[in-house]
Protein backbone atom coordinates (compact mmCIF):
# COMPACT_ATOMS: atom_id res chain seq x y z
CA UNK A 1 0.00 0.00 0.00
CA UNK A 2 1.25 3.32 -0.59
CA UNK A 3 2.15 5.78 1.91
CA UNK A 4 -1.36 8.11 0.94
CA UNK A 5 -3.42 5.20 1.92
CA UNK A 6 -1.34 3.78 5.05
CA UNK A 7 -1.34 8.12 6.04
CA UNK A 8 -4.68 8.20 5.50
CA UNK A 9 -5.96 4.91 7.20
CA UNK A 10 -3.60 6.51 10.27
CA UNK A 11 -5.50 9.26 10.24
CA UNK A 12 -9.49 7.86 9.84
CA UNK A 13 -9.17 5.67 13.43
CA UNK A 14 -7.47 8.51 15.08
CA UNK A 15 -10.62 10.34 13.51
CA UNK A 16 -13.13 7.73 15.01
CA UNK A 17 -11.25 7.80 18.08
CA UNK A 18 -11.50 11.32 17.70
CA UNK A 19 -15.28 11.05 16.79
CA UNK A 20 -16.02 8.74 19.92
CA UNK A 21 -14.65 11.74 22.58
CA UNK A 22 -16.35 13.97 20.65
CA UNK A 23 -19.63 12.30 20.94
CA UNK A 24 -19.35 11.33 24.30
CA UNK A 25 -18.18 14.89 25.10
CA UNK A 26 -21.35 15.98 23.56
CA UNK A 27 -23.93 13.78 25.06
CA UNK A 28 -22.44 15.10 28.33
CA UNK A 29 -22.56 18.87 27.31
CA UNK A 30 -26.20 18.41 26.15
CA UNK A 31 -27.48 16.24 28.91
CA UNK A 32 -26.58 18.70 31.29
CA UNK A 33 -27.01 21.81 30.14
CA UNK A 34 -29.90 20.98 28.26
CA UNK A 35 -31.66 23.07 25.68
CA UNK A 36 -31.12 26.45 26.58
CA UNK A 37 -27.40 25.60 28.11
CA UNK A 38 -26.21 24.28 25.56
CA UNK A 39 -27.03 26.87 22.92
CA UNK A 40 -25.43 29.22 25.21
CA UNK A 41 -22.15 27.49 24.98
CA UNK A 42 -22.21 27.08 21.62
CA UNK A 43 -22.44 30.88 21.05
CA UNK A 44 -19.80 31.24 23.72
CA UNK A 45 -17.36 28.96 21.53
CA UNK A 46 -18.46 30.11 18.17
CA UNK A 47 -17.43 33.88 19.09
CA UNK A 48 -13.84 32.97 19.34
CA UNK A 49 -13.88 30.99 16.24
CA UNK A 50 -15.03 33.30 14.27
CA UNK A 51 -12.44 35.97 15.52
CA UNK A 52 -9.36 32.70 14.94
CA UNK A 53 -10.96 31.85 11.13
CA UNK A 54 -11.11 35.95 10.27
CA UNK A 55 -8.03 36.49 11.85
CA UNK A 56 -5.57 33.51 11.00
CA UNK A 57 -4.67 35.07 7.47
CA UNK A 58 -4.61 32.21 6.26
CA UNK A 59 -1.51 31.00 7.54
CA UNK A 60 -2.13 27.62 8.60
CA UNK A 61 -2.10 26.81 4.84
CA UNK A 62 0.59 29.00 3.69
CA UNK A 63 2.42 26.71 6.37
CA UNK A 64 1.10 23.26 4.73
CA UNK A 65 2.06 24.31 1.10
CA UNK A 66 5.44 26.13 1.69
CA UNK A 67 6.72 23.37 4.16
CA UNK A 68 5.57 21.26 1.66
CA UNK A 69 7.12 22.79 -1.55
CA UNK A 70 10.24 23.54 0.60
CA UNK A 71 10.16 27.04 -0.82
CA UNK A 72 11.89 28.11 2.60
CA UNK A 73 13.40 26.98 5.43
CA UNK A 74 11.30 25.25 8.40
CA UNK A 75 12.93 27.61 10.62
CA UNK A 76 11.62 30.89 9.33
CA UNK A 77 8.40 29.40 9.23
CA UNK A 78 8.38 28.14 12.59
CA UNK A 79 9.48 32.11 13.66
CA UNK A 80 6.84 33.96 11.54
CA UNK A 81 4.20 31.74 12.57
CA UNK A 82 5.12 31.91 16.67
CA UNK A 83 5.91 35.95 16.27
CA UNK A 84 2.28 36.33 14.53
CA UNK A 85 0.05 33.92 16.66
CA UNK A 86 1.19 36.05 19.78
CA UNK A 87 1.17 39.63 18.06
CA UNK A 88 -1.85 38.90 15.95
CA UNK A 89 -3.78 36.74 18.67
CA UNK A 90 -3.54 39.92 21.17
CA UNK A 91 -4.65 42.33 18.04
CA UNK A 92 -7.71 40.03 18.19
CA UNK A 93 -8.34 40.24 21.52
CA UNK A 94 -8.32 44.24 21.44
CA UNK A 95 -10.44 43.42 18.27
CA UNK A 96 -13.41 42.16 19.94
CA UNK A 97 -13.24 44.84 22.67
CA UNK A 98 -14.08 47.10 20.08
CA UNK A 99 -16.48 45.09 18.29
CA UNK A 100 -18.48 44.87 22.35
CA UNK A 101 -19.02 48.74 22.29
CA UNK A 102 -21.28 48.65 19.46
CA UNK A 103 -24.99 47.24 20.35
CA UNK A 104 -25.59 45.48 16.71
CA UNK A 105 -22.49 43.40 17.61
CA UNK A 106 -23.95 42.21 20.82
CA UNK A 107 -26.98 41.70 19.78
CA UNK A 108 -26.03 39.92 16.52
CA UNK A 109 -23.72 37.26 18.70
CA UNK A 110 -26.27 37.55 21.29
CA UNK A 111 -24.15 38.70 23.78
CA UNK A 112 -25.65 38.68 27.48
CA UNK A 113 -24.13 40.04 30.92
CA UNK A 114 -24.67 36.72 32.31
CA UNK A 115 -22.33 34.40 30.23
CA UNK A 116 -20.01 37.76 29.28
CA UNK A 117 -17.22 36.18 31.89
CA UNK A 118 -17.20 33.02 30.51
CA UNK A 119 -16.65 34.10 26.56
CA UNK A 120 -14.12 36.80 28.03
CA UNK A 121 -11.60 33.59 29.38
CA UNK A 122 -12.47 31.76 25.54
CA UNK A 123 -11.45 34.99 24.08
CA UNK A 124 -8.41 35.38 25.79
CA UNK A 125 -7.02 31.63 24.40
CA UNK A 126 -6.79 32.93 21.24
CA UNK A 127 -3.05 32.98 20.99
CA UNK A 128 -2.76 29.99 21.96
CA UNK A 129 -5.13 28.92 19.59
CA UNK A 130 -3.38 30.13 16.52
CA UNK A 131 -0.02 28.69 17.94
CA UNK A 132 -1.58 25.36 18.32
CA UNK A 133 -2.95 26.19 14.28
CA UNK A 134 0.05 27.21 12.87
CA UNK A 135 2.36 24.68 14.61
CA UNK A 136 0.00 21.70 13.48
CA UNK A 137 0.10 22.70 9.96
CA UNK A 138 3.86 22.63 9.79
CA UNK A 139 3.96 19.41 11.30
CA UNK A 140 1.23 18.58 8.53
CA UNK A 141 3.21 19.91 5.91
CA UNK A 142 6.57 18.09 7.25
CA UNK A 143 4.14 14.71 6.12
CA UNK A 144 4.49 13.79 10.06
CA UNK A 145 0.91 12.26 9.50
CA UNK A 146 1.67 10.23 13.12
CA UNK A 147 2.29 13.34 15.22
CA UNK A 148 -0.35 15.04 13.40
CA UNK A 149 -2.63 12.39 15.02
CA UNK A 150 -1.40 12.48 18.25
CA UNK A 151 -2.40 16.31 18.66
CA UNK A 152 -5.81 15.65 17.67
CA UNK A 153 -5.82 11.89 19.44
CA UNK A 154 -4.52 14.67 22.87
CA UNK A 155 -7.33 17.28 22.19
CA UNK A 156 -9.89 15.22 21.69
CA UNK A 157 -9.18 13.16 24.89
CA UNK A 158 -8.38 16.16 26.86
CA UNK A 159 -11.50 17.82 26.32
CA UNK A 160 -13.44 14.38 27.31
CA UNK A 161 -11.78 14.18 30.42
CA UNK A 162 -12.60 17.80 31.28
CA UNK A 163 -16.55 17.68 30.40
CA UNK A 164 -16.58 14.43 33.03
CA UNK A 165 -14.78 15.56 35.82
CA UNK A 166 -15.60 19.12 35.82
CA UNK A 167 -19.11 19.12 33.91
CA UNK A 168 -20.84 15.41 34.92
CA UNK A 169 -19.06 14.77 38.46
CA UNK A 170 -18.08 18.20 39.50
CA UNK A 171 -21.65 20.00 37.66
CA UNK A 172 -19.24 22.92 36.94
CA UNK A 173 -22.20 24.37 34.81
CA UNK A 174 -20.82 26.20 31.59
CA UNK A 175 -18.08 27.46 33.69
CA UNK A 176 -17.12 23.60 33.54
CA UNK A 177 -17.73 22.94 29.69
CA UNK A 178 -16.04 26.25 29.01
CA UNK A 179 -13.00 25.24 31.04
CA UNK A 180 -13.05 22.12 29.29
CA UNK A 181 -12.46 23.86 25.92
CA UNK A 182 -9.59 25.50 27.06
CA UNK A 183 -7.71 23.11 28.68
CA UNK A 184 -7.84 20.75 25.84
CA UNK A 185 -6.65 23.38 23.39
CA UNK A 186 -4.03 24.48 26.18
CA UNK A 187 -2.43 20.81 26.32
CA UNK A 188 -3.10 20.37 21.92
CA UNK A 189 -1.03 23.74 22.07
CA UNK A 190 1.60 22.52 24.39
CA UNK A 191 1.96 19.03 22.50
CA UNK A 192 2.55 21.18 18.95
CA UNK A 193 5.25 23.38 20.45
CA UNK A 194 7.33 20.22 21.89
CA UNK A 195 6.83 18.74 18.37
CA UNK A 196 8.11 21.66 15.96
CA UNK A 197 10.69 22.34 18.74
CA UNK A 198 12.19 18.96 17.60
CA UNK A 199 12.17 20.03 14.09
CA UNK A 200 13.17 23.69 14.78
CA UNK A 201 14.10 26.55 17.12
CA UNK A 202 11.62 28.84 18.08
CA UNK A 203 11.80 32.01 18.11
CA UNK A 204 10.06 35.56 18.19
CA UNK A 205 11.24 36.83 14.60
CA UNK A 206 10.14 37.70 11.51
CA UNK A 207 11.28 36.90 7.81
CA UNK A 208 9.50 39.76 5.41
CA UNK A 209 10.03 37.67 2.32
CA UNK A 210 8.27 34.64 3.67
CA UNK A 211 5.63 37.00 5.42
CA UNK A 212 5.06 38.57 2.15
CA UNK A 213 4.58 35.02 -0.40
CA UNK A 214 2.69 33.89 3.28
CA UNK A 215 0.11 37.11 2.85
CA UNK A 216 -0.10 36.23 -0.42
CA UNK A 217 -0.49 32.60 -0.82
CA UNK A 218 -2.74 33.23 2.60
CA UNK A 219 -5.00 35.40 1.77
CA UNK A 220 -6.76 33.33 -0.85
CA UNK A 221 -6.43 30.51 1.86
CA UNK A 222 -8.10 32.81 4.56
CA UNK A 223 -10.71 34.63 2.25
CA UNK A 224 -11.95 30.79 1.51
CA UNK A 225 -11.93 29.44 5.12
CA UNK A 226 -13.52 33.07 6.32
CA UNK A 227 -16.00 32.30 3.85
CA UNK A 228 -16.16 28.98 4.18
CA UNK A 229 -16.46 28.97 8.00
CA UNK A 230 -19.61 31.68 7.66
CA UNK A 231 -21.01 29.16 5.48
CA UNK A 232 -20.81 26.51 8.71
CA UNK A 233 -21.57 29.02 11.60
CA UNK A 234 -23.52 31.94 10.35
CA UNK A 235 -26.99 30.39 10.38
CA UNK A 236 -26.12 29.99 13.74
CA UNK A 237 -26.07 33.82 14.17
CA UNK A 238 -29.00 34.16 12.12
CA UNK A 239 -30.70 31.77 14.04
CA UNK A 240 -30.15 33.42 16.93
CA UNK A 241 -30.76 36.80 15.54
CA UNK A 242 -34.06 36.58 13.68
CA UNK A 243 -36.19 34.17 15.79
CA UNK A 244 -37.98 35.76 18.83
CA UNK A 245 -35.19 36.01 22.02
CA UNK A 246 -37.64 34.17 24.08
CA UNK A 247 -37.19 31.02 21.79
CA UNK A 248 -33.56 31.67 19.73
CA UNK A 249 -31.08 30.59 22.86
CA UNK A 250 -33.19 26.79 22.94
CA UNK A 251 -33.17 27.14 19.09
CA UNK A 252 -29.56 27.36 18.64
CA UNK A 253 -29.03 24.27 21.33
CA UNK A 254 -31.27 22.30 19.25
CA UNK A 255 -29.41 23.24 15.39
CA UNK A 256 -25.95 22.91 17.07
CA UNK A 257 -26.99 19.42 17.77
CA UNK A 258 -28.09 18.92 14.52
CA UNK A 259 -25.10 20.59 13.03
CA UNK A 260 -22.59 18.55 15.39
CA UNK A 261 -23.78 15.01 14.68
CA UNK A 262 -23.91 15.81 10.73
CA UNK A 263 -20.43 17.27 10.50
CA UNK A 264 -19.03 14.20 12.48
CA UNK A 265 -19.21 12.53 8.72
CA UNK A 266 -16.93 14.89 7.65
CA UNK A 267 -14.17 12.47 9.39
CA UNK A 268 -14.14 11.00 6.02
CA UNK A 269 -13.41 13.83 3.90
CA UNK A 270 -11.11 15.67 6.28
CA UNK A 271 -9.31 12.07 6.48
CA UNK A 272 -8.59 12.45 2.83
CA UNK A 273 -7.82 15.76 2.76
CA UNK A 274 -5.92 16.45 5.28
CA UNK A 275 -3.08 13.92 3.80
CA UNK A 276 -3.86 15.17 0.19
CA UNK A 277 -2.93 18.37 0.47
CA UNK A 278 0.73 18.10 1.10
CA UNK A 279 0.81 15.00 -1.34
CA UNK A 280 -0.53 17.27 -4.35
CA UNK A 281 1.72 20.11 -3.19
CA UNK A 282 4.90 18.53 -4.33
CA UNK A 283 3.58 16.19 -6.60
CA UNK A 284 3.51 16.34 -10.65
CA UNK A 285 -0.23 17.50 -12.08
CA UNK A 286 -0.40 14.26 -14.02
CA UNK A 287 -0.11 12.25 -11.07
CA UNK A 288 -2.49 14.85 -9.18
CA UNK A 289 -5.36 14.78 -12.54
CA UNK A 290 -5.27 10.76 -12.16
CA UNK A 291 -5.04 10.27 -8.11
CA UNK A 292 -7.54 12.85 -7.39
CA UNK A 293 -10.89 11.60 -8.91
CA UNK A 294 -10.17 8.21 -7.11
CA UNK A 295 -10.07 9.95 -3.79
CA UNK A 296 -13.29 11.75 -4.71
CA UNK A 297 -14.89 8.64 -5.63
CA UNK A 298 -14.31 6.89 -2.21
CA UNK A 299 -15.72 10.13 -0.32
CA UNK A 300 -18.53 10.27 -2.35
CA UNK A 301 -18.98 6.99 -1.96
CA UNK A 302 -18.80 6.37 1.65
CA UNK A 303 -20.51 9.94 2.82
CA UNK A 304 -24.01 8.64 0.94
CA UNK A 305 -23.37 5.40 2.74
CA UNK A 306 -23.37 7.36 6.32
CA UNK A 307 -26.08 9.64 5.17
CA UNK A 308 -28.25 6.58 4.58
CA UNK A 309 -27.10 5.25 8.10
CA UNK A 310 -27.75 8.51 9.55
CA UNK A 311 -31.43 8.93 7.76
CA UNK A 312 -32.75 6.06 9.15
CA UNK A 313 -31.02 5.95 12.26
CA UNK A 314 -31.35 9.74 13.46
CA UNK A 315 -34.15 9.57 15.51
CA UNK A 316 -33.40 7.17 17.67
CA UNK A 317 -29.83 8.57 17.78
CA UNK A 318 -31.09 11.90 19.43
CA UNK A 319 -33.57 9.97 21.61
CA UNK A 320 -31.29 7.26 23.13
CA UNK A 321 -28.48 9.91 23.74
CA UNK A 322 -29.65 13.41 24.20
CA UNK A 323 -33.11 12.49 25.21
CA UNK A 324 -36.24 13.56 24.02
CA UNK A 325 -35.86 17.01 24.93
CA UNK A 326 -33.21 17.49 22.15
CA UNK A 327 -35.80 15.52 19.38
CA UNK A 328 -36.38 19.28 17.56
CA UNK A 329 -33.22 18.38 15.84
CA UNK A 330 -34.27 15.58 14.18
CA UNK A 331 -35.53 17.49 11.11
CA UNK A 332 -33.17 20.03 10.64
CA UNK A 333 -29.97 17.19 10.70
CA UNK A 334 -32.56 15.00 7.94
CA UNK A 335 -32.26 18.71 6.26
CA UNK A 336 -28.60 18.80 6.41
CA UNK A 337 -27.36 15.42 5.12
CA UNK A 338 -27.42 16.25 1.36
CA UNK A 339 -25.87 19.30 1.90
CA UNK A 340 -23.06 17.17 3.73
CA UNK A 341 -22.78 14.83 1.28
CA UNK A 342 -21.82 17.69 -1.04
CA UNK A 343 -19.33 19.80 1.04
CA UNK A 344 -17.49 16.43 1.96
CA UNK A 345 -16.75 16.27 -1.78
CA UNK A 346 -16.00 20.11 -1.98
CA UNK A 347 -13.12 19.70 0.52
CA UNK A 348 -11.25 17.27 -0.98
CA UNK A 349 -11.34 19.08 -4.73
CA UNK A 350 -10.53 22.24 -2.65
CA UNK A 351 -7.48 20.49 -0.87
CA UNK A 352 -6.18 19.49 -4.41
CA UNK A 353 -6.68 22.65 -5.97
CA UNK A 354 -5.07 24.39 -2.98
CA UNK A 355 -2.24 21.88 -3.51
CA UNK A 356 -1.65 22.99 -6.98
CA UNK A 357 -1.66 26.63 -5.83
CA UNK A 358 -4.72 27.71 -6.99
CA UNK A 359 -6.92 28.11 -3.66
CA UNK A 360 -8.41 31.04 -4.84
CA UNK A 361 -11.19 28.77 -6.89
CA UNK A 362 -11.97 27.55 -2.95
CA UNK A 363 -13.00 31.51 -2.60
CA UNK A 364 -14.99 31.81 -5.37
CA UNK A 365 -16.52 28.91 -4.63
CA UNK A 366 -17.14 29.85 -0.63
CA UNK A 367 -18.29 33.68 -1.71
CA UNK A 368 -20.90 31.87 -3.71
CA UNK A 369 -22.47 29.56 -1.00
CA UNK A 370 -22.53 32.51 1.45
CA UNK A 371 -24.47 34.84 -0.97
CA UNK A 372 -26.72 32.08 -1.64
CA UNK A 373 -27.03 30.74 2.38
CA UNK A 374 -27.48 34.83 3.93
CA UNK A 375 -30.67 34.99 1.70
CA UNK A 376 -32.27 31.70 1.56
CA UNK A 377 -31.69 31.92 5.96
CA UNK A 378 -32.98 35.04 5.84
CA UNK A 379 -35.94 34.09 4.22
CA UNK A 380 -36.36 30.76 5.66
CA UNK A 381 -36.11 30.93 9.26
CA UNK A 382 -38.62 33.80 9.82
CA UNK A 383 -40.93 30.76 8.75
CA UNK A 384 -39.06 27.76 9.23
CA UNK A 385 -36.89 27.83 11.77
CA UNK A 386 -34.34 25.58 12.19
CA UNK A 387 -35.14 23.45 9.52
CA UNK A 388 -35.09 26.93 7.22
CA UNK A 389 -31.74 26.99 8.21
CA UNK A 390 -30.79 23.77 7.50
CA UNK A 391 -32.69 23.53 4.30
CA UNK A 392 -30.53 26.87 3.52
CA UNK A 393 -27.35 25.36 4.24
CA UNK A 394 -27.92 22.18 2.40
CA UNK A 395 -28.66 24.09 -0.77
CA UNK A 396 -25.94 26.38 -0.63
CA UNK A 397 -23.34 23.18 0.10
CA UNK A 398 -24.20 22.16 -3.30
CA UNK A 399 -23.54 25.17 -5.13
CA UNK A 400 -19.92 25.48 -2.92
CA UNK A 401 -19.45 21.89 -4.42
CA UNK A 402 -20.37 22.28 -7.90
CA UNK A 403 -18.10 25.35 -8.26
CA UNK A 404 -14.97 23.34 -7.43
CA UNK A 405 -16.37 20.12 -8.97
CA UNK A 406 -16.06 22.30 -12.37
CA UNK A 407 -12.92 24.05 -12.02
CA UNK A 408 -11.22 20.66 -11.20
CA UNK A 409 -13.06 18.93 -14.24
CA UNK A 410 -11.55 21.63 -16.78
CA UNK A 411 -7.90 21.80 -14.88
CA UNK A 412 -7.64 17.96 -14.52
CA UNK A 413 -9.42 17.18 -18.14
CA UNK A 414 -11.39 14.75 -16.36
CA UNK A 415 -14.97 13.84 -16.98
CA UNK A 416 -17.85 13.84 -14.28
CA UNK A 417 -18.32 10.04 -14.30
CA UNK A 418 -14.39 9.63 -13.74
CA UNK A 419 -14.59 11.39 -10.30
CA UNK A 420 -18.07 11.08 -9.17
CA UNK A 421 -19.05 7.69 -9.61
CA UNK A 422 -17.00 4.55 -7.88
CA UNK A 423 -15.76 1.78 -9.80
CA UNK A 424 -15.94 -2.29 -9.56
CA UNK A 425 -11.96 -2.05 -8.85
CA UNK A 426 -11.85 0.44 -6.51
CA UNK A 427 -13.53 -1.72 -4.13
CA UNK A 428 -10.76 -3.85 -4.22
CA UNK A 429 -8.87 -0.83 -1.80
CA UNK A 430 -11.01 -1.53 0.88
CA UNK A 431 -9.39 -5.34 0.97
CA UNK A 432 -5.67 -3.86 0.69
CA UNK A 433 -6.50 -1.86 3.95
CA UNK A 434 -7.02 -4.68 6.61
CA UNK A 435 -3.62 -5.27 7.08
CA UNK A 436 -2.87 -1.85 7.93
CA UNK A 437 -6.39 -1.28 9.74
CA UNK A 438 -4.29 -3.29 12.31
CA UNK A 439 -0.99 -1.91 12.11
CA UNK A 440 -3.43 1.51 12.83
CA UNK A 441 -5.17 -0.14 15.12
CA UNK A 442 -1.83 -0.49 17.43
CA UNK A 443 -0.84 3.02 16.96
CA UNK A 444 -3.84 4.39 18.59
CA UNK A 445 -3.52 1.91 21.60
CA UNK A 446 0.42 2.31 21.85
CA UNK A 447 -0.57 6.56 21.67
CA UNK A 448 -3.42 6.30 24.17
CA UNK A 449 -1.42 4.13 26.56
CA UNK A 450 1.51 6.59 26.61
Amino acid sequence: MNSFSKNSLITFVTEIAFFVLGLLSLIIITRVLGPEGKGIYSLIILVPALLINFGSLGIGGANVYFVGSKKYKVQDIVSNSFFLAVFWGAALILAFWALLQFDFFKSFIHFDESYSFYLWIVVFSIPVSLVYSFFQNIIRGNGDIVNYNKIRLLEGSLAFLGVFVLLLLLKGGIFGAVSSYIISILGAAFLTIILVGKISKIRLSLNKALLKDSVVYGTKVYIANALSFLNYRLDIFLIAFLLQPSAAVAAVGFYSVAVAIAEKMFIVPGTFSTVLFPKISSAESSDANSFTPKVVRHTFFIMIVLSLFLFFTSRFLILFFFGSAFLPAVAPLLALLPGIIAFGVGGVLAADLGGRGKPEIAVYSSFSCLVINIILNIILIPYLGILGAAIASSISYWVDTLVVLIAFLKISKNRLFEVMIIKKNDFKDYYCLIPYLKESLKFKNKTINK
